[in-house]
């Protein structure tokens, strides 16, 4: 009867052991998958349109009006980014069906020119040194999937980085050389300056949303999802690489931008949200629904806070 019972009591244990084997195993098998799912860029719809409103901004309250659709095209169009005198606004646009280059709409003269014209795609397209030349990450090129400029009075295209990382994100201070970029396929966020030999490693778990220049500082802040499930915007500091939460994020849409004023503004559902650079929560700003059909992601924000370019996903 003991041997019985001995034996009886090593089947339990043994079954614990290997069920608790199999529940770590499932709990890994699901994060993995969840990792590989949210590392992946969300597809976004062929027709998408940019929208360009004026822009009133009192007292970290936002009211948007005179819309004007600037694209006009019923393929991709997406990554709104403005020039630092605020009269133009560069743009990615698929137009031939085959792939993707860059145009600027002329704000003044409601005029659109294309910047490149290469047999592969472009995105993210930056203004760098005053306008005098403008930043991509480029689909071709040695090396592949990396950080470009293009001189708009020669022509000339040249590589930007001293990193051969893939990059999908990227922010650039053309002044200091530092840039901050989300690593395609490392699920990460980097740094690095071009006018040193020097790369570092920021952090793991970074959502694929582009890191961004925090107004009126040499900082720079990017999206994080935390080991408790949490999503912040965060900061990063170049010089003393420190990291400090700024803003939670709850919803789907890990798009943002800031506003000269230092407010984070972001859109769920059609519905602007307000971070006041003052204040410690989100404040609930206009609602878009009565200007869009399809959902708002992308925006931007014009340096004069005149301006915003809003992406609508049909």
């Amino acid at each position: 009867m003991a041997l019985y019972n001995n034996i009886k009591k090593i089947r339990d244990v043994n079954l614990k052991i290997q069920l608790f084997i199999l529940g770590t195993f499932l709990l890994f098998i699901a994060f993995i998958t969840q990792a590989e799912n949210e590392s992946k860029p969300v597809p976004t719809p062929d027709n998408s349109e940019i929208h360009l409103f004026d822009l009133n901004i009192e007292d970290s309250r936002y009211l948007l009006k005179n819309g004007k659709n600037i694209s006009n095209n019923l393929d991709y169009d997406n990554q709104p980014f403005f020039a630092d005198n605020s009269d133009a606004v560069l743009f990615v646009s698929n137009r031939d069906g085959k792939q993707t280059d860059i145009y600027e709409y002329q704000i003044n003269s409601a005029k659109t020119i294309q910047l490149t014209h290469t047999a592969h795609s472009e995105f993210s397209p930056k203004y760098f040194n005053e306008g005098a030349s403008i930043t991509y990450v480029s689909e071709g090129g040695i090396p592949y999937q990396s950080v470009w400029k293009l001189d708009r009075k020669s022509g000339n295209s040249t590589w930007l980085l001293n990193s051969k990382e893939p990059v999908g994100y990227y922010a650039v201070n053309d002044k200091t050389g530092d840039v901050l970029f989300w690593s395609r396929y490392g699920w990460s966020v980097q740094f690095l300056n071009i006018k040193r030999d020097e790369e570092r490693f920021v952090s793991g778990n970074a959502i694929p949303s582009s890191p961004q220049q925090i107004p009126n500082s040499e900082l720079f802040s990017f999206v994080h999802r935390q080991s408790n499930g949490e999503v912040w915007i965060k900061s990063f500091d170049p010089k003393t690489f420190s990291i400090t939460p700024l803003a939670p994020i709850y919803g789907s849409n890990y798009d943002y931008t800031w506003a000269p004023n230092g407010d984070i503004v972001r859109v769920e559902k059609n519905q602007l949200f307000i971070f006041p650079h003052h204040g410690q929560s989100w404040r609930t700003g206009q609602d878009l629904s009565e200007h869009f059909s399809g959902q708002i992601s992308r925006l931007a924000i014009s340096a004069n806070s005149k301006k915003i370019a809003l992406v609508e996903n049909r």
